[in-house]
């Protein structure tokens, strides 16, 4: 049975991360560019686990600012909403937060529930973000990596889970 998505039990805790025993995250951490209105780098979105959690990091870039979040994690690309055109909907992801006044930064903690060491997740992050006028203005922004199927610019990001073996 697949896993679809994973996010319902999310939690929104600012810039804290959850660390393992010493004080870490298990392996390497996967950062990207978070690219609104196509080229535009707006920020970064990183990802990395410990032992039970998965840790997604929105950060802008100065002057923008993020006004908006929507986020799915799930175990294949399909587990992520689509419409019938592979089109991402992101108003149909399980994480949707808005911010008033806006952040520079957020990080959602996921429970790693059956996802396990080296299995690749797919992840949707698309951010709404916003600049002075001049300066970019209001933006939708996602995490860069291969485009889904459909007609839009909307990209995924992939992570494999690190495992947390310790050393001897």
């Amino acid at each position: 049975m697949k896993r679809s998505i994973l996010l319902f039990a999310a939690l929104a805790i600012g810039t804290t991360a959850v660390a393992t025993a010493d004080g870490g995250f298990c392996g390497s951490q996967t950062t990207v560019t978070l690219f609104g209105g196509q080229t535009i780098d707006t920020g970064t979105v990183t990802i990395a686990n410990d032992a039970s959690n998965l840790t997604i990091t929105y950060t802008t870039n100065d002057p923008w600012l993020i006004t908006a979040v929507h986020l799915a994690v799930a175990d294949s690309l399909a587990g992520i909403p689509q419409n019938k055109n592979d089109n991402p909907i992101p108003g149909h992801f399980p994480i949707n937060s808005t911010f008033n006044p806006p952040v520079t930064t957020i990080t959602y903690t996921i429970p790693l529930g059956n996802f396990t060491p080296g299995e690749t997740i797919y992840i949707g992050a698309q951010a709404e973000v916003q600049a002075p006028s001049g300066q970019g203005g209001s933006q939708t922004a996602w995490g860069f990596g291969p485009r889904f199927g459909g007609h839009n610019w909307a990209t995924y990001i992939t992570y494999q889970v690190q495992d947390c073996i310790s050393p001897v």
